[in-house]
């Protein structure tokens, strides 16, 4: 995961052709290198919306997927630097865009902004909003995001709770050696929503399922886990405030210790 290609088709910036949501990456074109970073864009923006007004080009590979139903309209691109949310609007990324596909993003004339801890990437917002919109439209997909044929493992780096930085959110992450230790004790014991888990040190961290994900209604194991996903530092709760938050991708992202993930 940490040897990101920051090298990605220039010619692709000018292809104009039909969008092909079950299509295959690309083929091989001439490359250039990336002149920008997630770290960059992240420096640059806050809660604020920063709209980006230079020929600027970052390029990652893909984190997420939307295949098991936890992730929406998104996909999570990291490199060597850190993660961002790109906000492409449309439902079945997973086809176009799978796990460990290097792509690269053109920024010029997209909006960034921080929110949950991450940096959100899409278009300038509208009058009196204040969140990157959603892409949506295939030709504004096109124009700003350019694959390569280019699709390789990735692993996720390890992490103790202890150690969790907001700098950190974004990006692909592995937890060990966790127990699930429910809030409340009328919890119904599944996957959905925001469920508290804890290391051996006492320290938590909430793991995010939507209740659209084909597994929100699993039983959480008993057992310590290991868990894979993508950080975030989201509000829970009035009570618990903002927390980090780790969102799997499936539910084999959740294993027992003494199994790999």
């Amino acid at each position: 995961m940490r040897h990101i290609i920051h090298a990605i088709a220039l010619a692709a910036l000018l292809f104009v052709g039909c969008y092909d949501r079950h299509s295959e990456p690309g083929d091989e074109v001439p490359e250039i290198s990336a002149n920008c970073t997630f770290a960059e864009i992240r420096a640059m923006c806050s809660e604020r919306c920063h709209t980006i007004t230079r020929d600027m080009i970052c390029a990652g590979r893909i984190v997420s997927s939307d295949s098991e139903g936890n992730f929406y309209h998104t996909v999570v691109v990291e490199d060597a630097t850190g993660g961002a949310e790109i906000k492409i609007g449309l439902n079945g990324t997973a086809s176009q865009f799978p796990v460990g596909l290097l792509i690269a993003i053109r920024l010029k004339d997209c909006a960034a902004a921080i929110r949950d801890g991450v940096v959100q990437i899409g278009l300038p917002p509208q009058e009196h909003d204040s969140s990157p919109r959603e892409f949506a439209s295939p030709a504004i997909i096109d124009a700003h995001i350019i694959r390569s044929n280019s699709v390789e493992p990735i692993t996720p780096t390890t992490y103790n709770i202890a150690d969790l930085d907001t700098s950190l959110c974004g990006r692909f992450a592995k937890l060990e050696n966790l127990c699930y230790t429910p809030l409340e004790e009328e919890s119904d014991g599944t996957f959905e929503g925001y469920n508290r888990f804890v290391d051996e040190a006492g320290n938590q961290i909430f793991l995010d399922v939507d209740s659209y994900a084909y597994f929100s209604a699993e039983v959480i194991p008993a057992s310590r886990v290991a868990i894979e996903g993508i950080l975030y530092y989201a509000v829970i709760d009035k009570e618990q405030g903002e927390q980090f938050v780790i969102k799997p991708r499936f539910r084999d992202d959740i294993a027992n210790c003494d199994s790999d993930i």
